[in-house]
């Protein structure tokens, strides 16, 4: 045997021995693309796109601690004493773009302990807010659950904690708003009327219908607007007329409203109940006027106050100092008075919101 020979049979069981090797080799799997969470920037801060989708989705919401130093009478006793509240309340806001508008869900739900006066104590989960809305180039169509326009469209009542008296229901709806060009917009519902006043007794099932209406017109300078609204159970009506505005060159904001209820008689949905809060006696009254102011004090600290005249001579008032040490936190201390029961109530509120 020849070297030639010899050195061609090496490179032969050479490649033999590796081609065995090659089939034996184990063949790694390239990692599959990773979609990372997209920040959704036309709608404002916080919001990113569901991954897969061109929808956009936000979650928010508060953490919020009470101390109540609550005080009324009733026809059987007098209460007073401290309660506690602790409450969670997550928000979940999802908007998409379609050929007819922006399409929003909105949700907010709340997980709630309250310390009772004498009745020990109680865990409450109630969804307060869940609405369809569809935004077009005029107007905006919207379902659900939620504060009702009588109070939200015109900017509910003072800036205080304890707002006033003013026919503030949570309750389903269907609704349309208008929106007008230079500031002109306006409002048509149907309210679901859950509370059966008229009869006195518990809640019913029944849709028993409410029909809301308004119009507000809104500038630099602030805004007035007013609303007029029918209780399909207790068949009576109310109305209110608002305007508020800033002080130039401060940090003053004010506003006066005004209100009347039709049937003094008849509790209902529109009603006014002279001592500004579902406690303790009182009677309704025909007439209110209500005005708030708010101001900064400095970055960190302002001041609020509510206060609201009845018919009947009574009178509500409430003071508040919001204090925001740091972003994100908010610690208000409020004390109000109750001219008919002639009782003061304090409130010290810590919340996080997110």
């Amino acid at each position: 045997m020849n070297i030639k020979s010899l050195l061609l049979g090496s490179a032969a069981a050479m490649i033999a021995v590796s081609g065995a090797r090659a089939a034996d080799a184990i063949v790694i799997a390239e990692p599959e693309p990773v979609e990372y969470v997209r920040v959704c920037d036309v709608y404002g801060t916080g919001y990113f796109y569901i991954p897969g989708t061109e929808t956009c989705l936000k979650i928010g919401g508060y953490f919020r601690y009470e101390v109540r130093n609550i005080a009324y009478d009733t026809a059987e006793d007098e209460n007073e004493g401290y309660t506690t509240r602790a409450r969670f309340a997550p928000t979940f806001t999802v908007k998409s773009e379609t050929e007819l508008g922006t399409l929003t869900g909105y949700a907010r739900a709340y997980f709630q302990y309250d310390s009772l006066i004498g009745d020990g104590s109680s865990n409450t989960t109630v969804i307060d807010h869940m609405q369809i809305s569809l935004a077009t180039a005029n107007g905006t169509f919207l379902v659900g659950k939620g504060d009702n326009p009588y109070q939200r469209f015109l900017d509910y009542g003072g800036p205080t904690i304890r707002d006033g008296e003013y026919g503030a229901e949570s309750s389903t709806e269907i609704s349309y708003t208008f929106t007008g060009g230079n500031g002109f917009s306006a409002i048509i519902a149907a309210v679901d009327n859950d509370s059966d006043y008229a009869v006195g007794g518990p809640s019913t099932s029944e849709w028993e219908t409410n029909f809301e209406g308004g119009v507000r017109f809104t500038q630099a300078w602030g805004w007035v607007g007013a609303m007029a609204a029918y209780d399909g159970v207790a068949e009576n009506w109310g109305a209110t007329a608002a305007v508020g505005f800033k002080i130039p060159n401060t940090a003053v904001e004010l506003t006066l409203r005004g209100f009347y209820a039709d049937d003094t008689d008849t509790e209902g949905f529109y009603s006014l109940r002279d001592n500004g809060d579902q406690y303790g006696p009182f009677e309704l009254a025909e007439w209110s006027i209500l005005g708030g102011a708010s101001v900064a004090l400095t970055e960190k600290v302002g001041l609020a106050g509510t206060f609201q005249w009845f018919d009947t001579d009574e009178y509500f008032a409430a003071v508040g100092l919001p204090i925001s040490p740091v972003a994100g936190l908010s610690i208000t201390p409020e004390v109000s008075y109750t001219s008919r029961s002639e009782d003061f109530q304090g409130i010290l509120r810590f919340q996080r919101s997110f």
